[in-house]
């Protein structure tokens, strides 16, 4: 039906419903004026009749005295029975005015009631006259007709009053019903507005209920579009597990069509065997309980059949609806078999990657061995040349054949470095150093070379609030040289300043080096922190430099949790910015390795090396310490001389064929040979510190990376190692002291770090002989040690017990007095927190 012709019936109907209105409210009024009328003809006639009664008591005296008159003429028997007749009627007439309570209203007027008592007083006086016999009638004549001559002005009187009371109380009465209908008017008046304001209130209702019924129909016919065009299968069932409803999605992902599943159980259709148990268990336990786990739960992915009985992966969300049969369960199911083979094809994609990444980090790490093997003869060799007696020419030569050597190995190690940030395999040695101290040493360190381009190196005063700093020495070391170091490559006669400051929205401190050199092009600044970006051709190529530096520096700014920037301008110079976290600290500053090397006692020493030029290397340095040195060429070699002989120190090379140097170390170990207990050092150029991991779990006590020289031979010799100093574990790692703090509060820490002083004491100073009871008694202490992040202290605690595990007591007595010191350091670092 159109809109038009709803418009049309709806003011038809209208229309009409005002006409009945009209129609009733003019009836209303019809018969109001209708009753009025009639009650006013009521009113008038019951006057009219009592103004008859009051009448004709007067008619009837006038009767009685003209009776009299006739009987005084004529005293005849005749004539005084019709006196008698005429006093017995006006006698009646009086006894309706004295009796009938039509007239007690006139009867409470005190002249009214006179002339009753009169009139009835005569009547009283004449009855025995008129009862007796017509003799004493007719003698009675002359004064009954002079008495009713005395009565006759009363009687008229009376008369006249009496009208006129009546018509008086007969207006009033008409005047009282006329009010009372129109009351009785304006009440039915206002139930027919009532009853209109009903009909309209319902009309109202009805229109709403209408429109609902509307919106209703849409809303399901919607719904029904929706449902029936979704691209998710949708299956409604009822409590007992039925199929109510099954769309046509659901038709397609299934294969079963909606005739067909309509009716029957959800479990047995969709759901594959080997879930079914668990499905209607988890019904059960809903229907019992109440308790949900899938529905209302979300996406969940699970498994379902189709018709030809294939499992698939869908995402399934359930909820639950009240319909006419009590609850049900809409469930949307989504095919995701293409998404779940593109996420698996993604995961081998991913593993493919990964395993090309791992390739690449070991086709680095084993480059890198094979340039260092090379590079530790060069070195070496030359190393050992240079304490020959050589004419200036050729220490000259020899000086450009070591440049060139130290820079091939500056490459290699840039390559490794860029190997290692980008694995996420870089670890920090987070630990208190003397900020102002390091950058001092900086510019001492780089103010040669930058005398030599004619540049003037200089070191802003850093702010008395700068001092003592938390993180990693070595790294920002690394980052600010590298700085400088291109600082001073493309700045020829200028200035280079080094500055340190607070920034005080972050905290953090800002170092900014900035140069008067040749400056960067503003097009350029984008990419100068990309790998193997060489802006300037002219100075790279006389400076050398692979472009890796600056990559290296933005990757270990970052490692670091910093931010690195600059500005620059060509011809004018550049200003490099780096921010990072380093916060304030109170701990002991004293830098480790600074004291003297001490001086190596001659020893036994077997080197396990396949290069017979880093052997040659090797054997010359140790012989130069006065050492006694024995080679083998292969791990099997190298195992075999352990055997036989007692060594003080083996070198252990790890790449070697058969037999690599952790191999070789753990049949070393293992065996019962001479040298079982030696300190074994391993000599590779594989510096990643999972392999430095998996060597000491091998047995290796410590590691000397390629290219070998006689400061780390000495340094191992002399039980320290140079490297190990510098990149060694921190003695107190902030972080995990932070993180406890913010778990359990300083108070409670600080009590704990109390319990953890007495009990490191306690063990320090009485480190059991017996070295099962001393592994048992280290364990303990390296767990607290980890607790409090004592990283320097664990690690040699760990290593102590490792040691008196295997029960190598020489290596453990050689090991331990390194203990008592460490434990003090770490004591003074925990009390100064």
């Amino acid at each position: 039906m159109s809109q038009t012709s709803r418009s049309r019936r709806r003011a038809l109907r209208y229309g009409l419903i005002a006409a009945i209105i009209a129609l009733l409210s003019g009836g209303i009024v019809w018969l109001a004026n209708d009753v009025s009328r009639q009650i006013d003809d009521l009113a008038t006639a019951n006057s009219d009749n009592l103004e008859y009664a009051l009448s004709q008591v007067e008619v009837e005296f006038f009767a009685l005295e003209n009776a009299v008159l006739r009987a005084r003429t004529d005293p005849g028997p005749g004539e005084l029975a019709q006196v008698r007749r005429r006093f017995d009627i006006f006698y009646s007439r009086v006894s309706t005015l004295r009796d009938s309570a039509l007239y007690a209203p006139l009867r409470q007027e005190e002249d009214f009631q006179a002339v009753i008592d009169d009139a009835w007083a005569f009547l009283q006086l004449y009855v025995p006259e008129i009862d007796g016999d017509d003799a004493r009638l007719a003698a009675a004549l002359p004064t009954l007709d002079r008495d009713l001559a005395a009565l006759r002005p009363d009687l008229r009187t009376l008369g006249i009053r009496g009208i006129a009371r009546f018509s008086l109380e007969a207006d009033s009465r008409r005047a009282a019903v006329g009010a009372t209908l129109q009351q009785v008017a304006f009440v039915a008046f206002a139930l027919m507005l009532a009853l209109l304001g009903l009909v309209v209130t319902l009309l109202a209702l009805i229109r709403r209920s209408q429109r609902a019924v509307t919106r209703t129909r849409m809303t399901s016919s919607r719904l029904s579009a929706v449902i029936s065009t979704s691209l998710d299968g949708v299956l409604v069932v009822n409590r007992q597990g039925l199929i109510l409803d099954f769309n046509g999605a659901a038709e397609t992902i299934f294969g079963y069509p909606r005739e067909e599943a309509i009716g029957r159980p959800m479990a047995e259709l969709i759901v594959p065997d080997h879930m079914r148990a668990a499905h209607d268990a988890g019904m059960k336990r809903y229907l019992d309980t109440g308790e949900r786990k899938v529905i209302g739960a979300g996406r969940v992915q699970l498994e379902a059949m189709r018709k030809s009985g294939e499992v698939f992966p869908v995402e399934l969300s359930i909820s639950t609806a009240q319909s006419e049969v009590g609850e049900i369960f809409v469930s949307f199911i989504r095919d995701i078999s293409a998404r779940v083979a593109a996420e698996q094809e993604l995961m081998r994609a991913r593993d493919d990657a990964l395993a090309g990444e791992k390739a690449k980090a070991d086709l680095l790490a084993v480059m890198s061995h094979e340039m260092r093997t090379p590079l530790n003869g060069l070195l070496g060799t030359m190393e050992l040349l240079d304490g020959t007696a050589l004419d200036a020419a050729q220490r000259n030569y020899l000086r450009i054949m070591g440049t060139s050597g130290e820079l091939l190995l500056h490459h290699v190690n840039d390559v490794l470095d860029i190997s290692r940030l980008d694995s996420g395999m870089t670890r920090l040695a987070i630990a208190p150093f003397h900020l102002p101290k390091l950058l001092q040493d900086l510019v001492d360190g780089q103010r040669a070379a930058a005398e030599a381009a004619g540049n003037q190196l200089t070191l802003a005063p850093v702010h008395d609030g700068i001092a003592n700093v938390q993180g990693d020495a070595m790294r920002l070391q690394q980052v600010l040289l590298n700085l400088v170091g291109n600082a001073i490559k493309f700045t020829r006669n200028g200035e280079i300043a080094v500055e340190v400051d607070h920034v005080p929205a972050t905290g953090e401190l800002e170092f900014r080096v900035t140069d008067t050199g040749i400056g960067i092009p503003e097009h350029d600044l984008e990419r100068i922190f990309e790998d193997f970006v060489t802006l300037d051709t002219s100075y790279s190529r006389r400076t050398g430099g692979t472009g890796l530096g600056l990559g290296i520096t933005r990757r270990t700014v970052a490692a670091m949790g910093g931010t690195i920037g600059v500005e620059s301008e060509a011809g004018e110079g550049s200003l490099f910015w780096v921010r990072l976290p380093l916060p304030a600290t109170t701990a002991d500053t004293a830098v480790e390795g600074e004291d003297a090397l001490p001086e190596p006692e001659v020893c036994d020493v077997l080197i396990v090396e396949d290069n017979a030029i880093n052997r040659t290397v090797a054997r010359a340095m140790l012989e130069r310490f006065g050492h006694r040195v024995d080679e083998a060429e292969d791990g099997a070699q190298g195992v075999a001389a352990a055997e036989r002989c007692a060594y003080d120190l083996i070198l252990m090379d790890i790449s070697m064929p058969t037999m690599d140097g952790v191999q070789a170390t753990k049949a070393i170990r293992e065996g019962d040979g001479a040298s079982r207990n030696a300190r074994i050092v391993a000599l590779t150029a594989h510096a990643l510190p999972a392999d430095i991991k998996r060597f000491r779990a091998a047995g290796l006590d410590d590691t000397l990376i390629k290219p070998i020289s006689r400061q780390g031979l000495a340094r191992i010799l002399g039980g320290t190692h140079a490297a190990e100093a510098a990149a060694g574990p921190p003695l107190i790692r902030e972080d995990v002291v932070i993180d406890l703090a913010d778990q359990l509060g300083d108070a409670h820490v600080a009590r704990l770090i109390d319990s953890f002083l007495a009990e490191g004491d306690a063990t320090v100073a009485a480190v059991p002989e017996d070295l099962e009871k001393a592994a048992a008694a280290l364990h303990r202490l390296a767990g607290s040690a980890g607790v409090f992040g004592a990283a320097h202290l664990g690690d040699h605690l760990a290593r102590l017990e490792t040691l008196a595990r295997d029960g190598r007591s020489d290596a453990f007595a050689a090991a331990l007095p390194a203990l008592q010191p460490i434990w003090e350091r770490t004591r003074a670092a925990l009390e100064a927190r």
